[in-house]
């Protein structure tokens, strides 16, 4: 019997042999970014299939271990790839785009890197006037994947109203159950007495759509008056709104799920600190906790969540090489941080207390975020 399936893996013609489809795409499936960018040619069928989102998710989730880093400088425009030791300048990513004068460094106030999603990057750029007078807007968001080098710049988000000053919290993910990729901008109008609007941009109908805010948050959300990086983890976006500005001890999130906002409270040590941040370990979201004890010495917890509670896993002691933890990679196995002196990032091992220098200083880059490489496509 088991010959007989055997069988029906290949065909014969023309005196060649030639593997079943089937079998073919379970073996394309398995092969990096680079060589299926390469195969796209070799036959058109290929071609749809890398593009079809069963195709993508499975390529996804045979790669979803092979973790990549990559740094970024939210003033300087640079990006380092760390497993291709590639240094990128947002000059020569978005050639195609800067035609319009837009992305010359003296009219761009910073890049923020949203985040990181099946492969592919979201961009929120802050521009130092309106982009066009008039239109009352000073962001662009720009979707990128690094493998496959495809950019799109997203529409233009509508806004509720002109206004020469606004918060913007924006955030970048995906419904789980579909892979869709979304953009979600929350506006806080500070010039003008409007609620806060929130709109949600779909990349495969490439339009907004305008999302209800349960009124009980409205009050929370108008207190802002930052722009903040949004953290994915589990098909959420988690802001920590407070970062030691303000009295609440409170995290706004986003659920790409049902396209809805709710409130959760920081785990009970977190002071909000700048260095604190969000991420996916292990399937479980952890946040993880910075503080600075006696002698000066930075201390880390991470808590992860259980049934809308922060239950905490692990307590560092002082890191006497590291300055804090930036991201946490391989599983949880290494923890990435910037070394107390010399101003580069390092590797920390929590099995062999090994700490390795990863070659990047932290003057060219301030924000650490891993990815996997993906097929996924950014035009429809």
């Amino acid at each position: 019997m088991e010959e007989v399936k055997a069988r029906r893996k290949v065909k014969r013609m023309g005196g060649r042999t030639e593997l079943a489809e089937d079998l073919v795409e379970n073996i394309l499936v398995r092969l990096p970014v680079k060589s299926l960018m390469r195969f796209k040619c070799v036959d058109r069928s290929w071609n749809v299939l890398f593009k079809t989102p069963t195709f993508v998710n499975n390529h996804l989730q045979i790669h979803r271990n092979q973790d990549n880093i990559m740094f970024s400088h939210r003033y300087f425009f640079r990006w380092v790839d760390l497993n291709k030791f590639l240094m990128l300048d947002s000059r020569d990513m978005f050639p195609e785009f800067n035609s319009e004068g837009l992305y010359d460094d003296d009219k761009i106030h910073l890049y923020n890197t949203q985040g990181h999603c099946n492969g592919v990057f979201c961009i929120c750029v802050l521009f130092k006037h309106e982009i066009f007078p008039g239109e009352g807007r000073y962001h662009k968001s720009i979707l990128w994947n690094p493998a496959t080098r495809e950019v799109k710049v997203v529409p233009p988000p509508p806004m509720p109203s002109r206004s020469h000053h606004y918060t913007l919290l924006s955030g970048f993910g995906a419904d789980p159950n579909s892979n869709d990729l979304n953009v979600v901008n929350l506006i806080i109008d500070n010039e003008n007495n409007h609620p806060p609007h929130a709109v949600l941009y779909n990349l495969i109908t490439n339009s907004w759509t305008l999302i209800t805010i349960d009124p009980v948050l409205v009050d929370t959300i108008s207190n802002l008056s930052l722009n903040y990086r949004g953290f994915l983890a589990k098909g959420i976006c988690y802001w920590i709104i407070s970062h030691g500005c303000f009295d609440d001890e409170n995290i706004l999130c986003f659920d790409f799920r049902n396209n809805q906002f709710h409130i959760l409270q920081r785990p009970p040590t977190s002071k909000g600190n700048q260095s604190d941040f969000i991420t996916e370990v292990n399937d479980s979201t952890a946040y993880v906790v910075h503080y600075y004890g006696k002698e000066n010495y930075c201390k880390v917890e991470i808590w992860i969540l259980e049934q809308d509670r922060w239950t905490k896993k692990h307590t560092f002691p002082p890191f006497e090489a590291l300055d804090g933890l930036y991201n946490i990679w391989k599983g949880g196995a290494e923890f990435i941080g910037l070394a107390a002196a010399g101003g580069q990032f390092h590797s920390f091992n929590s099995d062999s207390q090994l700490v390795r220098s990863l070659g990047v200083s932290s003057l060219m880059t301030d924000v650490v975020l891993k990815y996997v490489e993906s097929i996924t496509s950014l035009s429809f």
